[in-house]
């Protein structure tokens, strides 16, 4: 089934004419730069900063207490 679904967009690409192939391939390259950067530069990863997994469990919880106190306060 899925092969038939992949089957399906790769024939319509071959299809369609060469400036909606160009349109499409700008498209995908455009959104893999930005979740690549997004993922890089905003949202790094927490256990490479902290090392054990003791500390590790002692930021998750004052990273989640603090956003829930966070958001109580704004609404009080």
């Amino acid at each position: 089934m899925i092969k038939r679904i992949l089957f399906f967009y790769i024939d319509g690409f071959k299809n369609m004419s060469s400036i909606g192939q160009k349109l499409w391939l700008i498209i995908i390259i455009k959104l893999v730069v930005i979740f690549v950067v997004l993922k890089v530069f905003f949202f790094p990863n927490i256990n490479t900063k902290v090392k054990g997994e003791k500390a590790q469990q002692k930021l998750y919880i004052k990273q989640l207490t603090k956003i829930t106190t966070g958001n109580q306060k704004k609404e009080e």
